[in-house]
């Protein structure tokens, strides 16, 4: 299997790149054999990449990560220090906290990582942003992810959506909008960058010339089972939840496709 794949590479339809780089789940043997025997390797971006299927056939340019985020994160900078905890690259705790390895990963592991997975998904991202932008000008990333709980505690009700662009700086008001009130129209509470506001990702490429991003959040509820989500690996979904997710999701990126195309939404 390749590391990561690419659909509608070279079809310029919209001036428009999605990425899922938290939808893998593959490792390593090289990796199976490191990792502690009791490691749970939770919080992956479960079935997004079966939810958000039809993207493809929209006519969006795609690129899905097919490994997991614990072998190396494309969601985090690799100017800082490339190992700790999840804010890291190479994490060396999974996201509850729990220690991953029992002997430390060597810094030729670690480097290995970032050669092998992470340089050249950062490569072909930047190599489909910058056709799109020769093609049209002005180019859109749509950054998707899932999460199970907020990560800061408040006493707002969780939001079944959470759009981050960095309070504004990395996206236009039209095309938050969009999506905020699409979303919303579907029935979705929607919460404006709490707590996410955008990754490295969204960040990176969003202060880019002629580059605007958004990164959307779906709660693990509103698409795999309405329930607690504990430190687990989770292997199915609920059809119930599921599918009817799976048709909002198509009626939001449908819309976004048909406002595009009677440029009736400006991405500048």
């Amino acid at each position: 299997m390749a590391s990561f794949d690419v659909f509608n590479e070279h079809t310029n339809q919209f001036p428009v790149v999605i990425d899922l780089p938290h939808s893998g789940t593959v490792i390593t043997p090289t990796m199976k054999k490191t990792l502690d025997s009791e490691a749970i390797l939770a919080n992956t971006d479960w079935f997004l990449r079966e939810l958000y299927g039809f993207l493809p056939k929209l006519g969006f340019t795609v690129i899905q990560n097919n490994m997991n985020r614990y072998l190396v994160d494309p969601n985090r900078d690799s100017d800082g220090s490339l190992t700790g905890n999840y804010y890291h690259l190479v994490y060396t705790t999974n996201t509850f906290g729990h220690q991953l390895y029992s002997v430390p990963l060597t810094p030729d592991q670690i480097k290995k990582r970032v050669d092998q997975f992470y340089r050249p998904y950062h490569q072909r991202l930047t190599n489909l942003l910058t056709e799109k932008r020769q093609v049209f000008g002005h180019v859109f990333l749509i950054d998707l992810h899932s999460f199970a709980e907020y990560t800061k505690q408040t006493s707002a009700a969780t939001a079944d959506i959470v759009l981050g662009n960095d309070f504004g700086r990395t996206s236009p008001f039209g095309i938050y909008n969009y999506f905020s009130n699409v979303y919303e129209e579907q029935g979705y509470q929607v919460s404006n960058n709490f707590p996410f506001r955008g990754g490295y990702i969204t960040r990176h490429y969003g202060t880019m010339d002629h580059i605007s991003a958004l990164q959307i959040e779906l709660r693990y509820c509103d698409y795999i089972e309405d329930r607690f989500f504990d430190e687990e690996v989770v292997t199915d979904w609920n059809s119930h939840q599921f599918l009817p997710a799976q048709q909002i999701a198509r009626r939001v990126f449908t819309g976004f496709a048909q406002a595009l195309k009677t440029e009736s939404l400006l991405i500048e």
